[in-house]
């Protein structure tokens, strides 16, 4: 399945690249006109969109889960044992599962003594019931569980990018500005000396230390930094498509996690980077409820999954594995 995205600028968008001078250049990437002509054009890199996208489904699937805890202890009508829903009471995770959903865990070598893990197991007690990282992939220690999604390229719709994004299956109507026209501006950054500010603080508190001293000797009294910018206003267009085939539930966790997306680039906390999203080519509803199913449904298992440490896969003794692997099989 394919779902079209589209996302208006509704403030200037800054996906930084380098840095000459005092001025961030923006992201931009060489494409070939229908005449043969080669033009540089600012995008939305598709690994970017992808690491917004998945601190966002982190943040949609804890809360979904952390909704279905709260929503069955309410719908408690004293039938159930008390102790069984104290398991209910909060949701709890490990960090290196956090780490595992926010950031896609991290490479590393084994610790000596231990044994070849057992991927069966990974997937059926940790990958599958924690759905960010089914959708999105993990990497555990040295071993790598693939994404299912790819998340293309950003290209913002202009007079030069049209006849593109028709070939990637969008279909723009309208008029269509010049790529010069969204392109030329960029936004003031200052950053200023605040030892005044900071010495009024002493009706309120002691400050100690001497002002100086904090600064570096060759401090500027004022820094101003300059980012190009792509104007608000600006529609770029991307997409998803599962390179791996997903189930309902992924796809409605994916396309609930695309309602919520809002933000791109950098800057993000200095007025920059806000979009609206629209999902072109697919009805929601449908996957959206497979999800909360499948939440309510396996709540059990995404708790233990949860509170899991990744590493304790690789602890296991290597007489463990070998114990497991020559018992002999039932007649």
């Amino acid at each position: 399945m394919k779902v079209i995205l589209k996302m208006k600028a509704l403030e200037p968008i800054s996906v930084g690249y380098e840095s000459i001078g005092i001025e961030t250049l923006l992201y931009s990437l060489p494409i070939v006109k229908e005449d043969g002509t080669a033009i540089d054009v600012p995008i939305l890199p598709g690994n970017s969109l992808r690491g917004v996208l998945r601190d966002q489904m982190a943040l949609q699937f804890l809360e979904d889960v952390k909704s279905t805890i709260v929503a069955k202890g309410k719908n408690h009508n004293g039938g159930e044992d008390k102790k069984d829903l104290a398991d209910y009471d909060s949701l709890t995770a490990n960090i290196g599962t956090l780490l595992s959903l926010f950031s896609g865990g991290i490479l590393s070598g084994e610790e000596k003594g231990g044994s070849t893990p057992n991927i069966k197991e990974i997937m059926d007690t940790y990958i599958y019931p924690l759905l960010p990282l089914s959708i999105m992939g993990v990497a555990l220690k040295k071993i790598i569980i693939p994404g299912k999604i790819k998340v293309g390229i950003g290209y913002p719709l202009t007079e030069e990018t049209k006849s593109l994004l028709i070939d990637l299956g969008v279909n723009p109507e309208g008029n269509t500005p010049s790529l010069q026209e969204i392109t030329h501006s960029s936004v003031l950054i200052t950053r200023k000396d605040d030892t005044n500010k900071v010495m009024q603080l002493r009706e309120l508190l002691d400050v100690e230390g001497d002002p100086e001293e904090a600064k570096a000797s060759d401090s500027a009294i004022q820094q101003r930094l300059y980012r190009q910018v792509v104007v608000p206003g600006t529609v770029f267009y991307s997409y998803i498509e599962d390179v791996i085939p997903m189930t309902d539930a992924e796809w409605g966790l994916v396309l609930k996690t695309l309602k919520r997306l809002n933000k791109v680039g950098g800057r993000v906390a200095g007025g920059l980077g806000k979009v609206k999203v629209d999902i072109q080519g697919v009805s929601t509803d449908k996957f959206i409820k497979a999800y909360d199913d499948y939440i309510k449904d396996n709540l059990d298992s995404i708790l233990t999954a949860l509170k899991t440490n990744p590493n304790d896969f690789f602890k296991k003794s290597h007489n463990d594995s070998e114990t497991s692997e020559q018992a002999p099989k039932a007649q």
